[in-house]
């Protein structure tokens, strides 16, 4: 142990080379100004997120604007939108009661809520009901009290302010009931109940431990050496009865899992350095978590098993929220999926809540995993009719479609059928017998991960397309299925977020996006390119992201920004107003592009959203890294046309799964991809998490096909591996297999350990700038090897 604690501090202090090719400081401020935190805030009116107020014809929504946030309701059966409540009176109400300075135009409120005829919302600390009508104002309390009543006058229009008994919105930690009145939280692996009005608690289950804790995901997922660190906490893994009456959740049991560990070198500047110790299960181990379903009444305080096998853990737990289970309308039934290890068979299960009793209503198997929607660890494209008849999505036809099976698990007819692929099931209208769904590939023409909303009868007619904008849908269906808010945009459309009738027809324009700030930095949309891929049939696409200053009658030089799924896409769709996870990788794309770069994105096979046979391409093949013959031979395809792009110098970076390809890329092209940046790489998939390897690899694989440093030898080029010491979703074990494996070979490589940080590293400022740095130095200037 202690040999291993130098080797790996000796590997901390490994230098960086002398940047040699540059002349003293570079500086990164054009560059940083298109970096995601810098450049989202500065667009507005990106989206509309509407708050369906129940039992009306209304939602309200945020108008983040260049003028400022401004609350609107929209009457959805007239059309109409309107402010909210008066901002102005509001904001003078708030700030005589607190004393702070409130701005009419930065109203931050939070958990509002709208009920009959009054406001309920969090500010400054407090919860506040506010009177829409006599604009009397309430401070809210949790704890009984007697009301106190204080009077004053503003402009000669009175307010009152009250301390209230009234319900409190979920704190962090807290899953609150549908009704409102409850919550439950995990204390020392128990699950507990609190009442919202009092605050009095119960403790609902006794027996939880560490390791077989109720309400809980597993170390291998849950990353808990981050949790512990950042001092965070976690909601219950659990689904609440629509009537509040009933969890449905599990309880987990890790207790022979094998441990991992992480060292963290550097707690603080006066302190040893700290070991960690977290259960974490690796494909093809013996013993993996394991989910046993049991219902909790939190009225009476007891805890019913579910008579069905435990859940052994798969990837549909890679989430916070508990996706597997979910209740009828009536909450009468609890539904529940079942995936086998490996997820090669998927069952739906029906479980009577009062006896516990379980029948499989429907099952399916398949060569390869199989997924009930083709959004990674998402809720099930399922629907159990009040007849008993199930939609249901299924690839068995080779593209994701939705079928309807009887309540005895016989299929009556296909829904959908094509050579496109449905993506997410919103909503079934059973009076109408009507499908309301998106899907992604149908329209010619057309990019195929545009997704788009369509309807169609249950027996499969008359599908009907109600979103024809040639762009990328995000759909947003009221609770009722009446109508539906519908934000459409491209890479090189800002969004346009319109109301819209079942018929497709737009009845309300809500919002269109405000780039301007942008675009007055100079800034151009990438160039969207589709490319034949080596099969000389399937299209693969992508963007060509160029900077500001941008001159075509330069050469520069290429990197790809990379992502190789298999679970997502690397490229934006939709227009980057956000900062989502492939919103970001768009932004940190265009900040290198402005140091002189040509950055470029493509989705190659292996990944999602598109046929079965797409996806499956890297099913047992993880080494191909999405397809990185496919990613050569486009960049020489694009070169051809596009004389501006040096395919002498080529680099890639990547994060997680995209540091593993980057590596790959090195190792597998060295003649073509000169220069990487690879962080907190999954470079075998042997130690990272079961639930990904036994579903992406294969359960029964050989893993040494996708084993990076078997190819360790090969490095010609500059590689900068990068990882967090205390990375507890990808062990840092990972990237000291590379390093060992390149000393082995006496290959120079340049290494990069950030103390203090985890998983999520790459937008750190260090990161960022070292990354910049390093394409500056090694490809930029034609270095090799840190000689120019």
């Amino acid at each position: 142990m202690k040999s291993l604690c130098c080797y790996i501090l000796i590997a901390l202090f490994l230098p960086l080379p002398v940047a040699s090719c540059q002349q003293g400081y570079v500086d990164y401020s054009q560059a940083e100004q298109f970096l995601p935190a810098s450049v989202v805030p500065t667009l507005y009116n990106m989206s509309v997120t509407p708050n369906w107020i129940e039992g009306t014809h209304y939602f309200w929504y945020l108008h983040d604007g260049r003028d400022g946030k401004n609350y609107v309701l929209v009457d959805m059966e007239n059309a109409t939108k309107t402010p909210a409540f008066d901002h102005r009176r509001l904001a003078e109400a708030l700030a005589l009661v607190s004393g702070a300075e409130v701005d009419p135009s930065d109203l931050a409120l939070s958990n509002l809520t709208f009920r009959n005829g009054k406001i309920l919302f969090s500010v400054l600390n407090r919860t506040w009901q506010y009177d829409l009508k006599d604009h009397f104002i309430e401070k809210v309390s949790t704890a009984l009290s007697e009301p106190r009543f204080f009077k004053f006058r503003r402009h000669d229009e009175p307010y009152i302010v009250t301390e209230i008994r009234a319900i409190a919105a979920a704190k962090n930690g807290e899953l609150l009931s549908p009704n409102g009145k409850l919550t439950v939280y995990v204390e020392d692996h128990n699950l507990w109940l609190k009442e919202t009005g009092t605050g009095d608690k119960y403790r609902l289950t006794s027996d939880g431990s560490k390791d077989y804790a109720y309400a809980e995901r597993s170390g291998t997922v849950l990353h808990p050496v981050s949790v512990a660190r950042l001092n965070e906490t976690t909601i219950p893994y659990a689904v609440w009865s629509p009537d509040s009456r009933k969890i449905a959740t599990f309880r987990m049991d890790q207790r022979n899992v094998t441990p991992l560990y992480l060292l963290e070198y550097v707690p603080d500047s006066d302190s040893r350095p700290r070991p960690w110790e977290y259960r974490f299960a690796m494909p093809g181990e013996e013993h993996v978590p394991i989910y046993e379903p049991v219902i909790i009444d939190v009225l009476d305080k007891t805890v019913l098993p579910v008579s069905y096998e435990p859940q052994p853990e798969v990837s549909l737990m890679d989430t916070d929220s508990d996706v597997l289970q979910w209740w009828s309308d009536d909450g009468r039934t609890l539904y529940s999926l079942f995936a086998e290890r490996g997820e090669k068979a998927l069952r739906l299960l029906e479980t009577d809540p009062q006896t516990g009793q379980t029948r499989v209503l429907l099952q399916e198997s398949g060569p390869t995993y199989v997924e009930a929607n083709l959004d990674y660890a998402s809720l099930p494209n399922a629907r159990i009719l009040k007849n008993g008849d199930v939609v249901w999505f299924s690839e068995k036809s080779g593209y994701g479609h939705l079928y309807l099976y009887d309540s005895d698990g016989r299929q009556k007819n296909a829904i959908t059928r094509g050579d496109w692929a449905v993506r997410t099931l919103l909503h079934v209208d059973e009076n109408r017998s009507l499908v309301y769904f998106t899907a992604g590939g149908r329209e010619p023409g057309r990019d195929p991960y545009f997704r788009h909303l369509y309807r169609v009868n249950l027996n499969g007619s008359e599908l009907t397309l109600l979103t024809p904008e040639n762009a990328d849908h995000s759909i947003q269906m009221s609770p009722d299925g009446s109508a539906f808010v519908d934000t459409y945009s491209r890479v090189d459309l800002p969004p346009v977020s319109v109301l819209r009738g079942l018929s497709g027809n737009v009845t309300l324009t809500l919002e269109e996006g405000d780039i301007r700030n942008l675009t007055d930095m100079g800034w151009k949309p990438p160039e969207v390119f589709s490319i034949k891929a080596l099969d000389g049939k399937t299209d693969l696409y992508g963007l060509l992201i160029k900077p500001t200053g941008f001159n075509a009658s330069k050469k520069y030089p290429v990197v790809e920004t990379v992502y190789p799924g298999p679970w997502t896409i690397v490229t934006s769709k939709s227009f980057p107003g956000d900062q989502s996870w492939v919103n970001k990788i768009f932004w940190r794309g265009q900040a290198l592009s402005e140091l002189g770069f040509v950055v470029v994105t493509i989705d190659g096979p292996g990944t999602p959203y598109r046929s079965k046979e797409f996806h499956d391409a890297s099913y047992g093949h993880l080494g191909d890294a999405g397809g990185l013959s496919d990613h050569v031979n486009a960049l020489e395809v694009l070169a051809k046309e596009r004389p501006y792009m040096d395919l002498n110098r080529v680099g890639m970076f990547g994060h997680s799964a995209g540091g593993f390809m980057t590596a790959q890329a090195l190792l597998s092209y060295p003649g073509f991809y000169k220069v990487g940046v690879a962080s907190s790489g999954d470079y075998d998939s042997r130690f990272y998490g079961s639930f990904w390897g036994e579903k992406y690899e294969g359960l029964d694989a050989n893993y040494t096909e996708q084993v990076t440093s078997r190819k360790a030898g090969n490095l010609t080029g500059d590689l900068l591996l990068i990882t967090g010491d205390v990375d507890d979703n990808v062990n840092p074990c990972m990237t000291m297999q590379m390093v060992n494996a390149f000393i082995e070979a006496d290959r120079p490589f340049d290494l990069l350990v950030m103390t203090n940080r985890n998983h999520d590293l790459s937008y750190d400022p260090y990161y960022i700038h070292r990354l910049f740095d390093y394409f500056e130095e090694h490809l930029q200037n034609n270095c090799s090897n840190g000689r120019c």
